[in-house]
């Protein structure tokens, strides 16, 4: 007997991944759709994703994943695992959605045991810190601060992310090692603010615009021009960056 997971794709919304750092960052569900078929098969294991700008960079990482995990339980794995997200969606949260669809379908339902064990693959993978942070989106169910060894908090009210519009730029460590401990902590403190911002309901623009100048200086990326509706943001997935506008609401 199979297992079908679905929902929605969550993404780092508000995080400026610097090289050798932890820094936090905040998680949000958005309105694409993402769903993982898993079921038994004969022997190995069967991967298929459509959607996602990337679906055989995906393949891949799931693939990698599936092959570390065998290889971590000392066991061959059986499984054919079908995955489906919309066109656009981002490819990080694609990515763990079918590794932790996987990982219920052959030991059960989801804990932190198994997140931390996900982890470890993760890790070996060379995946980045935002797709440990996103391993728990679905289990806390809102919005939420992370950061890594200091767990989360749950914004407390239940916000979502519509990507209207976005484009993909390559992520590139553009500055000067000798300012990354001021720039990490300048980044860390723009994504707090933002977070307790949106929580109390206030205005988080200077927060914002701090948060997009300081991509620029860290990968040389522009913030977007936006058509009004929504505000220009830049959030990691992978090895890339998504240049977007963003109704939050």
């Amino acid at each position: 007997m199979g297992l079908t997971k679905g929902g929605y794709e969550w993404v780092p919304l508000f995080h400026i991944p610097i090289q050798g750092r932890s820094n936090p960052l905040v998680v949000f569900p958005t309105t694409y759709e993402v769903i993982a078929k898993a079921n038994l098969i004969e022997s190995g294991f069967k991967v298929s994703v459509l959607g996602t700008p990337d679906p055989r960079y995906v393949r891949g990482k799931i693939e990698d994943f599936l092959t570390s995990l065998s290889s971590e339980l000392g066991m061959g794995i059986s499984l054919e695992l079908k995955v489906k997200a919309s066109a656009r969606a981002p490819r990080e949260y694609t990515y763990v959605h079918a590794t932790n669809t996987a990982l219920e379908f052959l030991g059960g339902k989801l804990d932190e045991d198994v997140i931390e064990a996900s982890w470890r693959i993760d890790s070996k993978l060379g995946l980045p810190q935002s797709v440990f942070a996103l391993r728990e989106a679905q289990m806390i169910g809102e919005p939420y601060i992370w950061r890594l060894n200091e767990g989360y908090v749950k914004l407390g009210k239940v916000l979502t992310a519509e990507v209207l519009s976005s484009s993909e730029a390559p992520i590139a460590l553009k500055t000067p090692t000798r300012f990354a401990d001021l720039l990490t902590h300048l980044a860390g403190v723009s994504i707090v603010d933002v977070f307790t911002g949106l929580r109390n309901g206030e205005d988080v623009s200077d927060s914002i615009r701090l948060y997009n100048a300081l991509w620029y200086a860290v990968h040389g990326i522009h913030p977007p021009l936006c058509s009004g509706k929504g505000v220009g943001l830049i959030f990691p997935d992978l090895d890339k960056a998504v240049v977007s506008e963003v109704v939050i609401e």
